[in-house]
């Protein structure tokens, strides 16, 4: 048998050639298929992620125009007490903030023990919404702190009776004891900045190794230099040294109040760790007074610089006690507190410390009026987040005398109380008796918002 026959005979025979083609084409075929197949999966994938996004997002904005509606209607509700003094009385402001600070969370949670009329509204609401996802709305009062943009010196808003003629060529004062006489934002700032470093120093060795050489007024300097105006520091004697900074960086200041937060990390000297220590202290956002039913430690701390640790828990205790919460309604309340109950200091010293505050152009009450807004979109596995910071501007009843007032500025000179002119349309007018006038809430105004 010829074994070379038989392989001519196979190499000749056409439909063994046919097979392997369509083998081939097949696997050709497969291959296309198979990639064509994966891609639509990705672009699937890719479309669903962005309409999961998409919703998610719709979903936080409609909760962010919740919470502003919420606001608005605490702010009409406001308004409608101040101007009836008949009801004033007998709707304490506790109750007016149930307007805004319940959480809102949809679709509506309902415990066990809720009985079937509110189980049957509930699921009425939820079959006659048209939502699709989850929304969870937090609206927090954050009315506790210092603007920072009243370091700021702005050239328009000096008196030229007064402002002309300080003297800007000493150093601030760096005693332990000049917040007592002296309670300007920068006094402030300097004061509770010191305490917290020096607190942090002696737990942390490492952190004390780095901020050995700390100098406190050349940072306060350089937040000044970055937001007043130009030529406005000429007089200050650390201005050249915070101006050589800002060029070696080289970083041009803003000469004008700061926005945000976050441009506190780009002036020289201030870092993650110096700003996460006075966070909750201080703010960049304007308010009309700080809430006494807020107060932090530190800020109990610039307002009784004398207080001790023992006599802060205590307050915190009464104050936020689970049992028998105190809502402090005015300075009246805080005043008794301190003075009649506690006897922390006399009353004539109260009254000096908390005209020193007002001078200063920081006032206290018991009325929110900054707002962290956090509302959050979810549908299946997309979450977005929206943070907005919301004032409700004030509008105050008109002064007689601005001038006399301002003169008895002790802080830096940009502070003609900014926080009061927010919204105000007549500073100036001396027609009514202040007396029979009232504060009123202007409509909810939205400062930044930040994704998440």
């Amino acid at each position: 048998m010829d074994p070379f026959k038989d392989v001519k005979k196979i190499l000749q025979n056409q439909n063994g050639v046919a097979l392997m083609m369509i083998m081939t084409a097949i696997l050709l075929l497969m291959a296309v298929y198979g990639e064509f197949t994966f891609e639509s999966k990705i672009a699937r994938l890719k479309a669903t992620n962005i309409l999961d996004k998409s919703q998610s997002k719709l979903l936080a904005e409609s909760g962010l125009q919740m919470a502003m509606t919420r606001l608005r209607l605490y702010k009409e509700a406001y308004n409608s007490v101040q101007n009836n003094p008949s009801i004033k009385s007998m709707v304490p402001d506790q109750l007016l903030n149930q307007l805004w600070e319940v959480p809102f969370i949809y679709p509506i949670p309902v415990g066990s023990g809720a009985n079937s009329t509110f189980k049957e509204s509930v699921e009425k609401f939820t079959k006659d919404s048209l939502l699709e996802g989850e929304m969870k709305v937090t609206i927090q009062n954050i009315s506790n702190r210092m603007n920072l943009n009243m370091l700021r010196i702005d050239m328009t808003k000096l008196n030229p009776e007064y402002d002309d003629q300080r003297d800007y060529s000493s150093a601030m004062n760096m005693s332990d004891n000049a917040i007592m006489s002296d309670v300007s934002v920068d006094q402030s700032l300097f004061f509770l900045l010191k305490r917290l470093v020096d607190e942090k120093k002696e737990k942390d060795e490492t952190f004390n190794d780095r901020y050995s050489n700390i100098n406190y007024q050349e940072m306060v300097t350089a937040l000044k230099f970055y937001i007043s105006d130009f030529g406005s520091m000429i007089q200050d004697p650390l201005a050249d040294v915070a101006e050589s900074t800002f060029q070696r960086i080289p970083l041009t200041p803003k000469y004008g109040p700061m926005s945000s937060s976050s441009e506190l990390y780009v002036i020289p000297g201030w870092n993650d760790e110096l700003i996460e220590l006075i966070q909750n202290e201080f703010s960049v956002y304007p308010t009309t007074q700080i809430d006494f039913n807020k107060l932090t430690a530190n800020m109990l701390r610039i307002l009784i610089p004398t207080i001790a640790e023992e006599e802060i828990r205590d307050f915190f205790l009464w104050r936020d006690d689970p049992e028998q919460p105190k809502f402090i309604n005015s300075e009246t309340d805080f005043r008794r507190y301190i003075v009649d109950q506690e006897r922390l200091m006399n009353g004539t010293d109260f009254d000096n410390r908390m005209k020193l505050f007002k001078d200063s152009g920081v006032t206290f009450g018991s009325n929110p009026n900054l707002f962290k807004v956090i509302s959050e979109g979810i549908y299946n596995r997309s979450t977005y987040t929206l943070v907005a910071y919301v004032i409700l501007p004030k509008n105050m009843p008109p002064v007689a005398n601005n001038r006399n007032r301002n003169q008895g500025n002790q802080g830096n000179s940009s502070n003609t109380n900014p926080n009061n002119t927010i919204g105000s349309t007549n500073q100036n007018t001396t027609t009514n008796s202040p007396s029979n006038q009232t504060s009123q809430l202007l409509e909810p105004k939205i400062l930044e918002i930040q994704i998440n």
